[in-house]
């Protein structure tokens, strides 16, 4: 009797335990949004994953800002176990300039209580005075076995013939001979190819037209949490590593913040021979795509064309590197970060004098890309200098000696923020 009670426990326990599990969601962590000052709303991107066994039809949740509850409201939302969803909350932004603490919590699932371990998803609203400068990042995935990703190559193009430097971009190959590893965690982002994906956002098909209007949207409206310089230069002779030096600076202050900087690095200019490097073209003779002259008239396949802004070589692509950034900043304080990339093992590389060093600072809280800069590389200065190092200047002057800039003809007048010749060494001058 004992033994047939204690099993009739278990089994309305585990049957309790399913019955609160239908109903579970979790909210995922939603970074720092900066909006400018006067501004009368901001909208705010909620994601949400449905945990339980039920389909999601709508839930119950309280939105607060530093410590005190805002809004209280249920709404309507579809997702499918297992699946997440998203919804988008307008925020009345502080009329001051000033960081504040966001926490969204997921109270009730379905009208039941949300039995997830983790209700509540984080974030910060930071009110700022004026907009950065905004160079948006456009991942671009292709591959030389699709049909349609013509369509990408040729939106690339013309993007990097419109916008030059005022946009980052990186075309990211899978299963053909310019696919690189570093690069290939990206792919579960998209749906299919071609694809592009435009700050690490969602995926579109990066037609000229479309992608044009995304770009030019995230430059003139994103409000952009901080800037990013980069300038780069070769660290010896075999032009086996790079020396990069990259230059942050925040519109906001904070005390525990989470950025860092990643680096990418794409080479223009690229052919091969063998059937991998032909690209398949399924806009040849198609008359929907005679707006693209030259792979509408261009073969099925098409061999001996040069490929650009092909990503050869990245590190910390999805996270950035550790320590790149301080999480301790003040607004308009800059930072200096230096890195030595080493490329001796990147095989794919073809011409070194075609490459392009890109710098991407990445919100780590939620890998969302804050800001990039990109820069060619410099040649390497034959005096023996192998590494960038810091330095502090005041007055133009310096306790190691006098200031040559990369040709080895003296400065006078150094800028904060330039490199030089320091003694043989090569220097970034800090403040």
């Amino acid at each position: 009797m004992k033994k047939t009670f204690t099993l009739f426990v278990a089994t309305i326990m585990a049957l309790c335990s399913y019955a609160q599990e239908k109903n579970s969601a979790i909210p995922e962590d939603f970074g720092t949004t900066v909006v400018l000052q006067g501004t009368k709303t901001v909208k705010i991107p909620f994601t949400i994953t449905n945990t339980g066994s039920n389909n999601i039809s709508h839930v119950t949740y309280e939105l607060s800002s530093d410590g005190e509850v805002i809004k209280k409201r249920q709404t309507s939302i579809s997702i499918r176990p297992g699946e997440k969803g998203q919804i988008t909350l307008s925020i009345k932004p502080e009329t001051e300039c000033k960081k504040s603490k966001m926490e969204f919590t997921i109270t009730q699932v379905n009208g039941k209580s949300n039995t997830s371990e983790k209700t509540t998803a984080t974030g910060n609203v930071v009110t700022i005075l004026e907009k950065p400068t905004v160079t948006p990042l456009v991942e671009e995935f292709t591959g030389t076995w699709c049909g349609w990703c013509p369509v990408g190559f040729d939106g690339m193009e013309r993007a990097h013939e419109t916008f030059g430097n005022k946009a980052s971009l990186i075309a990211i190959h899978y299963e053909d001979p310019m696919a690189v590893s570093e690069f290939q965690s990206l792919v579960s982002r998209v749906d299919g190819f071609p694809s592009a994906i435009l700050d690490r956002g969602s995926d579109f098909y990066p037609a000229a037209n479309d992608l044009k209007k995304k770009i030019e949207s995230d430059i003139n409206e994103k409000i952009a949490a901080g800037t990013i310089e980069v300038n780069a230069a070769w660290a010896s002779a075999t032009k086996n590593a790079i020396n990069i030096v990259t230059k942050t600076k925040f519109v906001y202050s904070d005390d525990n913040a989470n950025y860092a900087i990643g680096y990418a690095i794409t080479e223009d200019g690229m052919k091969g021979s063998g059937s991998n490097w032909a690209q398949t073209n399924n806009l040849s003779k198609n008359s929907g795509y005679s707006s693209i002259p030259f792979w509408y008239n261009a073969p099925s396949k098409v061999t001996n064309i040069e490929f650009n802004h092909v990503g050869v070589a990245a590190w910390g692509l999805e996270d950035g590197i550790e320590g790149s950034v301080s999480p301790e900043f003040q607004a308009g304080e800059e930072q200096t970060y230096t890195y030595k990339a080493n490329i001796s093992g990147k095989k794919l590389i073809q011409n070194k004098s075609k490459l392009t060093v890109i710098a991407i600072l990445i919100d780590r809280s939620n890998g969302s890309i804050v800001n990039t800069a990109q820069t060619t590389i410099e040649d390497y200065n034959p005096t023996g200098i192998n590494d960038i190092e810091s330095t502090e200047m005041t007055n133009n002057k310096n306790k190691d000696g006098e200031f040559y800039d990369l040709s080895g003809r003296k400065v006078n007048a150094p800028k904060k923020g330039g490199i030089y010749i320091v003694n043989g060494r090569k220097v970034s001058i800090g403040k």
